[in-house]
């Protein structure tokens, strides 16, 4: 793999996991924060610095805690002072703090990940935690073969197992500490650590990463080992880099010694130490390291030959956890059906207009704040976006992508002067404070992470429709894909005509999230029929649970209602729908003047902050035929805050893939489903392709969304399948078949004539 040092830099970021069900984007049991470090050691590409994953993101809570941004740990600020592993015990389970009485000493994994690899003793950011006299922590775990010996966390960056007895009130001459950590959100999971992916990887499914199977059988110096990592290709990926000390410790099993690297899973792993990225602060000369007898983690000089296993964490969709569904062309009656009248922009919405849409793929869910940070970070490694005055850009052009943290504590991604990081946490929330060149930008950027074209000239915004990259979606496109297929009648809001408060974040809706600060989002997905737990979420309400309504549409798309606005491609005209063109309408060509003198583009969907009463409820400006140009945001406008406008990206129809797969392979195909006859007035065969075992559904639902038959739901080995629906028992009209792997879905349009 060739590229420039800190130009072509791959990002990773991992969100969710890929083999689940959409779970409201819930994060992974651990995500594990970065090291921190920021220096540059050497001229070739791959070391720790070039990597921005999950910045080191910390909130000072002001009441003797701290709150790990990625992790969701909270912690003590200041350690609890020298004493024994029994008494650290004790402590912890007595410990009375923030209003809290859930505290516990952390395991090794929790305690290391605090690290800061741009400081020395302490390896910590002591603008949050404070620097006392401790030369160890202590954790809550023990050597697999002696319990005597406790696992400890030192001051310099280090990991290993201490007799209990070294420290001073055991008898010995060392400073052992305690810090305890608290979790308000649940890390069990349901999950296997590790899985077997059958193509010489290994999936660690408590962080998301992704892991050589078979290591090289070299040992190889720190320089060797980069260029060996950053030219591997394997299992179809060429992103291949050597982990930082975060991620190789984070193999580490404490019940397991020589090796205490999980043999099960990686077959030839090697006695001795393995290299990570990550230098040893201000020596360049020397770079943190494991040995496998145990776990240890501490360094060498960069010219000893070490083992080396790689890793990656790659940025195409299953790794950022975009799910894609299939929306089936067809024409519409484009507009308002229910006489709806909005005084600032009336007749907006009329007359009702017959129009055509291509099939295309939509995202399931609306960007996320944890998906656009990965495009920041990945664009400002690469030199194309650049800050001012808290405002993001692209390099050389006064467009604003995205509105800083820093400039206001509604936007959730905040900039330090070196990398985007998460600043509260809203990581699966839809993203707010991003502008529309913004979106422009993340759709090109994704189309380049997955072998697409850019659809988008920047910075002009013009767009191309006849590429098959990501894009906004037009103002047809959306309301067709909102619409759901229910064309007969058509509803007033997506899923009928009334609202349902528990299937949509609207304003006033009593979800446990409508408290605190700005903005009241949910996460994406979070409406899906499933009982919430606050374990799981820890939403600033009080409540234990919250049960959801099914919020998808016919389609499967989530938050086509309320949650964000969604940037739309179109300029917005008032009077577009006059002379609107029948096949795949993009927008008038310049948009229609507000009060400041300026067009606007177009946005759909509603949003949590403000709406009308409809049924005796506020219903967010969620009416499925509702346009609203993005002047018109709240009582400040134009200068409203951007902290309830979002986007979702589309694409030209093509079949549901993961990025950066052989598009000859047959993996190309991995959600494939055709049927044939069609129209059909008998029986249809429905054929598809499964790419991987898993379980799999194929069901037929009316265009009210009905389930009229469930065809196939069992676990299904890799190849083509096929299956008849006999339609004697049902009348004339459309249907939909839909076909879900439990990862992604994809939706064909059937016509049953008689």
């Amino acid at each position: 793999m060739l590229y420039l040092k800190r130009r072509m830099i791959i990002i990773a970021i991992i969100t969710g996991l890929f083999f689940t069900q959409l779970e409201a984007q819930k994060l992974l049991p651990f995500r594990l924060p970065d090291t921190g470090q920021t220096g540059s050691y050497t001229s070739s590409p791959g070391e720790d610095a070039d990597f921005a994953i999950n910045p080191l993101s910390f909130t000072d809570n002001g009441d003797g805690t701290i709150t790990d941004n990625n992790t969701l740990l909270m912690w003590q600020k200041t350690d609890g002072g020298e004493m024994t592993i029994e008494s650290a015990t004790t402590y912890c389970s007595n410990l009375e703090l923030a209003g809290f009485s859930d505290w516990r000493l952390p395991t090794g994994i929790e305690l290391f990940s605090i690290n800061h690899y741009n400081y020395l003793n302490p390896a910590l950011d002591t603008n949050y935690f404070t620097k006392t006299v401790a030369q160890y922590w202590w954790t809550s775990e023990t050597q697999a073969d002696d319990p005597s010996k406790v696992w400890v966390v030192n001051a310099g960056g280090g990991i290993g197992a201490h007799p209990k007895t070294e420290t001073v009130s055991a008898g010995g001459t060392r400073l052992f500490h305690v810090r305890a950590v608290r979790t308000p959100v649940t890390t069990t999971f349901p999950v296997s650590h590790f899985t077997d992916n059958s193509d010489g990887t290994i999936r660690d499914n408590f962080t998301g990463l992704t892991w050589q199977k078979i290591q090289s059988p070299d040992a190889m110096t720190w320089e060797d080992a980069l260029t060996y990592c950053g030219d591997l290709s394997l299992a179809g990926k060429n992103d291949w880099r050597l982990p930082n000390v975060k991620e190789l410790q984070s193999l580490n099993d404490v019940t397991l010694s020589k090796p205490s690297f999980n043999k099960n899973y990686f077959t030839n792993v090697l006695a001795g130490n393995y290299w990570s990225s990550t230098t040893m602060v201000n020596t360049a000369t020397v770079a943190w390291d494991i040995n496998v007898d145990y776990g240890i983690v501490s360094y060498n000089p960069k010219m000893v030959q070490e083992n080396v296993l790689a890793v990656r964490g790659g940025f195409d969709n299953r790794d950022l956890n975009i799910t894609e569904v299939s929306i089936p062309g067809g024409e519409y009656e484009m507009g308002d059906h229910n006489g709806h009248y909005d005084p600032s922009h009336p007749n907006d919405e009329i007359p009702v207009h017959l129009v055509k849409v291509d099939s295309f793929n939509m995202c399931r869910t609306e960007t996320t704040n944890q998906q656009f940070l990965a495009f920041l970070n990945s664009s400002l490694l690469s030199g194309t976006i650049g800050v001012t005055n808290n405002m993001a850009h692209l390099t050389g052009d006064t467009n604003t992508l995205y509105i800083t943290h820093q400039d206001a504590s509604f936007y959730s991604i905040g900039y330090d002067g070196n990398v985007f990081f998460l600043a509260d946490f809203r990581g699966n929330h839809p993203v707010n404070g991003v502008m529309w060149f913004g979106a422009a930008a993340y759709c090109n950027w994704l189309s380049r992470n997955n072998g697409l074209q850019e659809c988008y000239t920047l910075p002009s915004g013009d767009c191309n429709f006849s590429l098959d990259g990501y894009r906004l979606p037009t103002e047809t496109e959306w309301e067709y894909a909102g619409r759901g297929g229910h064309l007969n009648p058509y509803y007033k809001f997506e899923n009928g005509n009334v609202v349902d408060v528990n299937q949509a974040n609207l304003p006033n809706s009593g979800d446990p999230y409508e408290i605190g600060d700005y903005p009241l989002t949910t996460p994406a997905g979070f409406y899906d029929g499933s009982l919430r737990l606050k374990s799981d979420y820890n939403w600033p309400g009080s409540a234990a649970t919250y049960q959801t309504s099914d919020g998808a549409n016919g389609y499967g798309l989530y938050d086509m209602q309320g949650n964000v606005w969604e940037f739309l491609n179109d300029w917005y005209g008032n009077d577009y729908y006059s002379s609107s063109p029948y096949d795949n309408p993009t927008g008038p060509a310049t948009g229609s003047v507000m009060p400041d003198g300026k067009a606007y583009r177009s946005m759909r969907g509603g949003n949590w902050y403000n709406g009308i009463d409809s049924n005796n409820m506020n219903d967010g400006h969620s009416r499925v035929s509702n346009r609203d140009p993005s002047y018109f945001r709240g009582p400040q406008d134009p200068n409203h805050p951007w902290y309830h406008v979002g986007f979702r990206a589309m694409r030209k129809y093509s079949p549901l893939t993961g990025i950066g797969e052989n598009e000859n392979s047959k993996a190309g195909t991995s959600l494939e489903i055709k049927n044939y006859p069609n129209p059909f007035n008998r029986s249809t065969t429905i054929r598809y392709y499964v790419d991987h075992t898993s379980s799999i559904s194929v069901k037929v639902s009316d265009s009210f969304s009905r389930e009229i038959a469930m065809l196939v739901n069992e676990t299904k080995s890799p190849g083509w399948y096929s299956v008849l629906w006999d339609v004697s028992a049902v009348g004339n009209g459309v249907y939909f078949c839909t076909f879900s792997d439990g990862q992604h879905q994809s939706t064909i349009k059937m016509v049953v004539i008689k």
